[in-house]
């Protein structure tokens, strides 16, 4: 849902040559927030890279190889060393682009 932002018209007659439209003191509204849809679009992948994170996040928080067995984490353990060195690699990537427009990433406080 958009908001929306009341700018007031002029009151009293219009400049020469501009006709009134009928507008007299009444108000215009126009979108607030993003004007193209470009910038829209931007936003909002923003926003689903943001959810998708966190989504890793989750799904991370599910994995416990405690419970593997040996022979299970023998068998497995090529697939899951690539795994986490890709995790690794693209989160490394993710917090540098961060940390070089010069912003700090910090833990969260806990609640």
């Amino acid at each position: 849902m958009r908001s929306i932002t009341a700018v007031p018209m002029r009151n009293g007659p219009a400049p020469a040559g501009q006709g009134s439209g009928g507008q007299g003191g009444a108000a215009r509204v126009k979108p607030a927030g993003p004007r193209a849809p470009l910038d829209r679009l931007r936003v909002r992948d923003r926003i689903e890279s943001i959810a998708r994170l966190r989504a890793a996040v989750r799904a991370l928080g599910d994995v416990d190889v405690s419970g593997w067995d040996d022979a299970t984490l023998t068998d497995h353990l090529d697939e899951l060393s690539r795994a986490l060195c890709g995790i690794d690699a693209e989160l490394t990537r993710v917090a540098e682009a961060v940390r070089a427009r010069g912003f700090r990433i910090a833990e969260p406080r806990a609640a």
